[in-house]
Formats: C-alpha cells, sequence, structure tokens
C-alpha cells in the first residue's frame, strides 16, 4: 500500500479508530505514541480485558473455562476485589460485558476530544466470536510482526515470567498463543462486511526501521496532523495509570508484579538487535531457560518451529500489503 497515492486528507471530525495486532508486537509502544496525539482518548485492550476479568463474561459460555483461566486467580491471589477497589484509576472490569464495551465505544466523544483510539489483540474477536459487538464508526488498522520474532519473544517472555516472578503460571497452556491467523481473519472479515474499505497494515519491523517515514503516512491515511512529537514521549506508567482507559485489575497486576514494564520504559520506535527463531537449537538463553521446567513446560525447539510454520502464511499474506513508504 503506498500512503502517498491513498492518503486522505486530515479530518476536523470526530475520528475512532481500532490497532488490531497480535501480542510481542510492540503494540503497547504503538498506543502509548497515538495517546500523545492531542485531544485523544486511548483504550487499551478491552476486548481482551474484560474477557479475563469479567465476572458477567466468565458466568456465560462467552469464554470457555474462564474461572479456570490463571489470570482469574492471579488477581484473587493479589487481593481480590478488595485490592481492586484501592486502584484509584481505571475502571472495574469485573461487572462489565460486551455489550456494554460496544455502547461506550460507540458513544459520543466528550467535548474537546477529537479521536478515540483502541488497541487490541485481533485474536480475541475470531476466537470468542465477538463479530457482533464490534462497533460502528471505526476506522480498522492492523499491526503485525513476522512470527520468527515474535514468537520466540513469546516463548522467553513466558520463561522468564516463570523464572522470575514469585507467581503460578500453571495451566497456562498458550505460551505461544499469538494466532495471526485470527488477526488475518479480522481483517479480511472488515473488508467483507464493510466496516473498512482501506485497512492499513503496518509491519512493526518497518516502524522500527523508519518511524518518522511510517508514522507519518499512517497518521495520513487515517486522517490526522503528523508532528514530530509523536517520535518521542514521555517514560513511565504514568500513560498506564492516569491516560488510558483501562481495567483497575490490569493495573493491580502491573504495580505489583511489573507485567508491561519495558513497554512503558520506550520513550521512542528504535530499531534494536532482536534474534529470529533460525530453525535451530543453538538458543543457548532459551534451551537453558527450558530446562528449569522440564516438568511442568514441555516445551522445546520443536514446538516453536511447529507454530512459526503455521503462523506464517497468514502473516505473508498481510505483510504483502502492508504500508510502504518511498525513501
Amino acid at each position: 500500500m503506498s500512503s502517498h497515492n491513498m492518503a486522505v486528507e486530515p479530518t476536523t471530525e470526530p475520528l475512532k479508530v481500532f490497532i488490531w495486532s497480535t501480542g510481542r508486537s510492540l503494540s503497547n509502544a504503538f498506543l502509548k505514541c497515538m495517546t500523545y496525539v492531542p485531544d485523544t482518548i486511548a483504550w487499551h485492550e478491552p476486548y481482551s480485558k474484560i474477557g479475563k476479568f469479567s465476572d458477567v463474561v466468565a458466568s456465560s459460555a462467552i469464554v470457555p473455562d474462564a474461572e479456570s483461566r490463571p489470570v482469574r486467580n492471579l488477581v484473587k491471589n493479589l487481593g481480590g476485589a478488595s485490592a481492586v477497589a484501592k486502584i484509584e484509576s481505571g475502571y472495574d472490569a469485573s461487572d462489565k460485558d460486551y455489550d456494554w464495551l460496544k455502547e461506550q465505544l460507540e458513544s459520543d466523544l466528550p467535548d474537546g476530544k477529537t479521536m478515540l483510539f483502541v488497541k487490541d489483540n485481533g485474536a480475541i474477536i475470531g476466537r470468542l466470536a465477538l463479530h457482533d459487538k464490534i462497533p460502528k464508526g471505526f476506522r480498522h488498522t492492523f499491526l503485525i510482526r513476522n512470527p520468527k520474532i515474535s514468537i520466540m519473544s513469546r516463548a522467553k517472555m513466558y520463561l522468564k515470567t516463570l523464572q522470575t516472578k514469585s507467581v503460578n503460571l500453571d495451566g497456562q497452556n498458550t505460551p505461544f498463543f499469538q494466532k495471526n491467523e485470527y488477526l488475518n481473519a479480522l481483517w479480511k472479515y472488515v473488508k467483507s462486511e464493510g466496516l473498512e474499505s482501506r485497512p492499513v497494515i503496518i509491519d512493526v519491523d518497518d516502524l522500527l526501521e523508519n518511524p518518522k517515514e511510517i508514522l507519518e503516512a499512517y497518521c495520513k491515511e487515517i486522517g490526522i496532523p503528523f508532528t514530530e512529537d509523536l517520535l518521542t514521549w514521555p517514560a513511565g506508567d504514568e500513560v498506564m495509570t492516569k491516560l488510558w482507559m483501562v481495567p483497575k485489575q490490569s493495573i493491580l497486576i502491573f504495580r505489583i508484579l511489573g507485567f508491561g514494564d519495558k513497554a512503558f520504559a520506550h520513550t521512542e520506535f528504535k530499531k534494536l538487535p532482536v534474534p529470529a527463531f533460525d530453525g535451530s537449537s543453538k538458543d543457548d538463553e532459551f534451551m537453558n531457560m527450558i530446562k528449569q521446567f522440564p516438568s511442568t513446560l514441555p516445551i522445546s525447539m520443536e514446538d516453536v518451529k511447529e507454530v512459526i510454520d503455521s503462523e506464517m502464511p497468514y502473516y505473508e499474506e498481510m505483510f504483502s500489503k502492508r504500508l510502504t513508504v518511498n525513501k
């Protein structure tokens, strides 16, 4: 997709935008960046978090085995409802459902606000069949990353959590859960259903290579002014605790366990050396981590390769339609 040929003029009308992604694709950093577009309201993973933390959803048949999910037990272990009530910002997701969310997102923006920007994991829509809960009136954009990078990163993050955090994640049987298949299906769905005629796709590694050019092109595509202020942002978690619409449960977990602290430390999109899976077992760090959990976490290099191989065709199809810029 050429940003120069298909760009739209910046709009003065209120704008609503989704960015759908898979895990380990710098999506938190991207949301942080877009939060600093003037007069923006930013939501962090409302579909995913309501699926995890809502008692209403847990009591329905929407999320299979919701009550036994480790993240719900994690909130209980960190103090449960009383601890959640002490969080001064955010919303309590325990009594929310997807009808409430759809209504919130379809509501008019408050006076003085010109953009609503929502980031979520695209897999949640397909996995839970939530297509009828997608709100009207949104642009739909997508953030992708090569599974050879993102899935290895996910596996390492999972193992490091077991290694360094005093938290029991037994039962979390999807350490590689990415599902480019679901993201790809959502991309096709919004086009086929007339929800989005020109879904913009950003590949994260293009963004890291050329942040100014890709961000400028993205802003043109969705119809907002680009300024160089979007290239750097403050460090710290204030964006989550004070600026984002986010569940209190998420803030509780972050404050105690530090999940996501690396993302909040980001102040810019900067290309760094990132290992990609090469199909071998030469990654000593990964192999040494696996050996610490031989009985509870049967992960191998073969497991990683199998997941990556299954994900690549869906990623590659979207990659061929990604936003590009002329250098």
